[in-house]
């Protein structure tokens, strides 16, 4: 596995996530814009001058798309850093160990936070075990 190589398995897969990511926030900030009632107080006489603010909702997602986009980067990157330094030094075999388990790590945090953050996926596989246990 050449450089080139190395550098394009980072940064084709984070520009592609920041490019998902950001189309994903822009269609969540634009639907909680059209849902939130917009309120005219008398002390404004109608005219509304303020910046929307981010909603807790958008600043919820936004916090875990940093969250994951920075486990996804934390995981790969000392693994292609070693293999890159691998081609021009023989690297220890338990370095590279090392690495391969922190990503496997990361890779797991990342299946773990989607499960905990995504509540009817927990709860269609908690019904399919329930099931697999009344038979």
């Amino acid at each position: 596995m050449g450089i080139y190589t190395c550098i394009m398995a980072i940064f084709v897969p984070a520009l592609l996530n920041i490019i998902l990511n950001t189309l994903i926030f822009s269609y969540v900030r634009s639907s909680t814009r059209r849902i939130q009632p917009q309120s005219n107080n008398a002390s404004t006489n109608g005219s509304n001058n303020q910046q929307p603010r981010m909603s807790r909702r958008d600043m919820s997602l936004l916090k875990q798309m940093l969250v994951m986009f920075s486990m996804f980067i934390g995981g790969w990157t000392p693994i292609l850093i070693v293999y890159t330094m691998n081609i021009a030094i023989d690297v220890d075999i338990k370095i590279i160990k090392i690495t391969v388990l922190f990503s496997e790590l990361c890779i797991f945090g990342i299946v773990m936070n989607l499960y905990i953050y995504n509540h009817e996926l927990r709860h269609y596989l908690l019904n399919k075990i329930r099931l697999l246990f009344q038979r």
